[in-house]
């Protein structure tokens, strides 16, 4: 069973170019796209109508450019100020190594990644992270928190807050869908997706 911790809210960034294309991210620093940041702003719209919000709510964000645009949104929508938000390399994206840039599919395809997904959260990449590595990390991070947290991340990051908070097996972990124009709330052991898309339609 999963450690008792205060609720978060996770956001993923919104779209960039390199997700339309497939590209795998990573560590490197790739803006929203027009989509993107219709994405962000409907979040951030959205996330005013979260029950007992309260300014004193920790923010956090990774430091990578898509991230912080979408968290930009956000502190505009909540009305909050610069100290009120944390950049926090802890909640950085993966490192894909020597495959940032490249599409998904070709890592996919390569004799290296491995077939089965329990497999694929020990895969590391040359020069990266592995899931195991980013869970570890996060493990880490959410030992810190003494309140409720809104967190604007990415992918990964978003897959192993979800299996650490509803104890998710590894073997599911890599496979976990995450949505853009959506925020998770996780607590209590569950995970819970809002649409933020449809309430600005």
């Amino acid at each position: 069973m999963s450690k008792a911790r205060p609720p978060i809210y996770f956001v993923r960034h919104g779209e960039t170019d390199w997700n339309v294309q497939g590209l795998i991210q990573g560590w490197t620093d790739i803006e929203l796209n027009q989509k993107g940041h219709t994405q962000a702003r409907a979040v951030a719209a959205a996330m005013k109508n979260v029950p007992d919000f309260s300014p004193d709510f920790n923010f956090v964000v990774s430091p990578l450019l898509r991230a912080r645009q979408t968290m930009g949104y956000i502190a505009e929508a909540l009305e909050l100020e610069p100290p009120q938000i944390a950049i926090e390399p802890a909640v950085t994206e993966l490192g894909f190594g020597i495959w940032e840039g490249k599409p998904f599919w070709e890592l996919k395809a390569s004799p290296i990644y491995p077939p089965h997904p329990e497999d694929r959260y020990f895969w590391r990449p040359r020069e990266g992270e592995s899931y195991e590595d980013g869970h570890a990390r996060i493990n880490a991070w959410l030992d810190t928190l003494d309140r409720p947290t809104v967190v604007v991340a990415h992918g990964a990051i978003g897959r192993c807050l979800i299996a650490e908070i509803a104890s998710l097996p590894r073997r599911d972990l890599v496979e976990l869908a995450m949505k853009q124009g959506f925020y998770c709330k996780l607590a209590d052991g569950r995970a819970e997706w809002f649409d933020a898309t449809a309430d600005a339609a």
